[in-house]
């Protein structure tokens, strides 16, 4: 009488296994169960492939956390942006070693992996987002694809810097082939400069050194009889951003 025993393929590869150890001389150091599978491969699932958690910790390409103060419309908002190859996972905290923020991929991204993440919050009053978030030390932790770990570290600050002195003035005519922009911004690292034509979604957009002061607006981007928008943002030292607003329009 023969009994039929069903077997899954990996249990009947390691029964093969055992059966074979015992002819070859093996009958005292028979093939283990562990081992016959090991050699088969079906103890590594992909899952567990890619996202293991052992390996180096190595840095952010870039980590930074810092404010974005429209002193115009008088709000204010905090912002993140981090850079570094294909991560699946990344937490935020703050001085207090309390989570603010967490992201985690989920399905083909989990497998894939994100390189960027750039994001603001909500603008209620300045004095709100500042009492939230204090200044210090903020921690970026994050969890690679393919295993390994990142971490980053960035100072925030309620520090910043002004620009003044905005001209064109809110309101101002100006020629079309013949516009140039001027600021003050003592103390900032760079500035940047934002012309906008909101109707048609067109934005010229500069980044100068802090020893720049003036910029003239290219004859191709400017139109007759045109309103546009200017916002000049002075860039700390820290990373924090305060902004100026005006509108200008063309001469017809």
């Amino acid at each position: 009488m023969y009994v039929l025993h069903r077997y899954s393929a990996c249990g009947f590869v390691a029964a093969l296994l055992l059966c074979a150890s015992s002819f070859v001389g093996c009958k005292d150091n028979p093939v283990s169960t562990e081992a016959a599978l090991s050699v088969t491969g079906s103890t590594d699932s992909p899952s567990a492939k890619n996202h293991g958690d052992h390996g180096t910790t190595e840095p952010f390409a870039d980590a930074e956390v810092f404010f974005e103060f429209n002193t115009t419309d008088n709000d204010l908002g905090l912002q993140i942006f981090l850079d570094a190859e294909d991560w699946r996972q990344v937490k935020v905290d703050d001085p207090a070693k309390h989570k603010i923020f967490q992201i985690m991929a989920e399905g083909p991204l989990s497998q894939l992996g994100i390189t960027e993440l750039r994001f603001e919050s909500a603008e209620p009053s300045p004095a709100e987002v500042l009492d939230l978030f204090p200044p210090g030390e903020y921690t970026f932790t994050g969890k690679k694809v393919e295993g390994g770990k990142l971490l980053s570290s960035a100072d925030l600050s309620h520090d910043f810097v002004y620009p003044t002195d905005v001209s064109p003035s809110d309101g101002e005519e100006v020629d079309p082939i013949n516009t140039t922009v001027t600021w003050q911004a003592p103390g900032a690292e760079k500035v940047e400069i934002i012309i906008s034509d909101e109707e048609q979604g067109f934005d010229f957009d500069v980044i100068v050194s802090a020893a720049v002061t003036s910029l003239d607006v290219p004859p191709q981007f400017l139109q007759p009889d045109t309103e546009y928008k200017i916002e000049i943002l002075a860039i700390a030292p820290n990373g924090n951003k305060a902004i100026v607003e005006s509108d200008f329009v063309t001469a017809p």
